[in-house]
């Protein structure tokens, strides 16, 4: 139960720490193109992109020459930074600011807070 029985459903992707500000965690990709898209029609910049083809082949590329953010003019402040629903691009020395543990629903489930009056609309 400890480690995948199936690992060519966990391909091992790269994990980009090139850029001074960003790190992107590939593993997590669930490759829905938010980042795409907000990187060029937001952003107007264009730094990522869908490529390959087949379900082994498809990913999420960094529009540089190296294929490295760091090479590219992303920053921080960019739409697409704060776009993706699973943490592929992640802000160095934040990451995850509350940790495990001590999040909102780590203490009690989703429905205790709603039957204390705590949900907001």
């Amino acid at each position: 139960m400890l480690t995948p029985h199936f690992d060519h459903f966990f391909p091992d992707r790269p994990v980009d720490a090139s850029h001074p500000d960003v790190l992107l965690d590939f593993n997590r990709c669930i490759l829905c193109g938010l980042c795409v898209q907000a990187s060029d029609t937001v952003d107007g910049k264009s730094i990522f992109t869908l490529g390959g083809r087949g379900i082994h082949g498809r990913k999420i590329m960094v529009n540089a020459e190296s294929g490295k953010l760091g090479d590219t003019s992303f920053s921080v402040d960019d739409r697409a930074a704060s776009v993706c629903p699973v943490g592929v691009i992640l802000k160095k020395r934040v990451g995850f600011a509350v940790p495990i543990g001590e999040r909102t629903y780590d203490k009690a489930s989703i429905g205790q807070h709603e039957e204390h009056g705590e949900h907001k609309a």
